[in-house]
C-alpha cells in the first residue's frame, strides 16, 4: 500500500502544479479558463504489471504477472464550461505468470494464463498545458470478468514427464472468483490525438481466499 500512497500523491501534485495552465489573462486583465471541454473517444493499449498478493497471519506471498490490455474508451462532458468528464469503455486483458523449480531429481514448472473483460468508469479532469497538450488525471472504478484462466503443471522426474492443466475458476480448479471490482487512479498526457500515461489499480474484492491483484499500467493510445 506504500507504493499506492506515493503514486496517488504524485498524481495529485502534478495536477495541482499544472492547474494554473488552464487560465489566461483577457484584455481586461481578468483570469479566464482556456480548457477545451470537447469529449473524446479512442483506443488504448497498455502494458500491465500485476502483483497477486496472498496475505495470511503466517506469511505473505507475491506472484508477478506480465500482461497486455487493449480497449475502447468514450467520454462524456459534465457541461460546456467545465473540463470534467465521465469516461467509460471496454477492453480485453491478457496476463501470464510462470515459475520453475528444480533439484537433482525433479524439475517442475507452473504457469498461469488469464484472459478477462474489463470495463472502466472514471472521472477525468482535463488540464490544458499548451495548445494541443493536456494532462488528464483520473480516478474511478473498474469491473473485471474472468473469461479464461488456465493453470498448468509440468513435472520431469528422470526420464518421465507429466503435465496437467485446469481452469482456475470453479471448484475443479483453484476456486478463483471470476468477477472483481476495483479502484484505480492515474493520468494521461495528450499530444494532439496521441496520448501516454500511467495508472494503478487495486482489486477491492478478493479473487481467491486472502489474495487480490494490484496492477501498475503504462498506457498509450489515440483519440479520434
Amino acid at each position: 500500500m506504500k507504493f499506492t500512497r506515493i503514486f496517488v500523491t504524485f498524481i495529485c501534485f502534478i495536477s495541482i502544479s499544472l492547474a494554473h495552465a488552464q487560465y489566461a489573462n483577457d484584455r481586461m486583465g481578468r483570469r479566464v479558463r482556456t480548457s477545451s471541454t470537447a469529449p473524446w473517444k479512442g483506443l488504448r493499449l497498455s502494458y500491465d504489471r500485476s502483483i497477486l498478493k496472498y496475505s495470511s497471519e503466517a506469511d505473505d506471498l507475491k506472484q508477478g504477472f506480465n500482461g497486455l490490455s487493449a480497449g475502447y474508451v468514450q467520454s462524456f462532458g459534465f457541461g460546456s464550461h467545465l473540463p470534467l468528464f465521465f469516461e467509460t469503455g471496454a477492453g480485453l486483458s491478457f496476463s501470464h505468470h510462470s515459475f520453475e523449480t528444480s533439484n537433482d531429481e525433479v524439475k517442475s514448472k507452473v504457469s498461469h494464463n488469464l484472459l478477462g473483460l474489463y470495463i472502466p468508469a472514471n472521472i477525468v479532469y482535463q488540464i490544458d498545458i499548451t495548445n494541443g497538450v493536456s494532462l488528464k488525471p483520473y480516478t474511478g472504478i473498474y469491473l473485471r470478468l474472468g473469461i479464461i484462466g488456465k493453470e498448468k503443471y509440468e513435472f520431469e522426474i528422470g526420464d518421465i514427464s507429466v503435465s496437467d492443466s485446469y481452469s482456475v475458476y470453479g471448484e475443479d480448479g483453484c476456486d478463483w472468483r471470476r468477477f472483481q471490482i476495483g479502484w484505480q487512479v492515474g493520468a494521461t498526457l495528450d499530444f494532439g490525438t496521441f496520448n501516454i500515461g500511467v495508472g494503478y489499480g487495486l482489486d477491492l474484492n478478493k479473487i481467491a481466499p486472502e489474495a487480490r491483484f494490484g496492477t501498475f499500467s503504462v498506457i498509450t493510445g489515440i483519440n479520434f
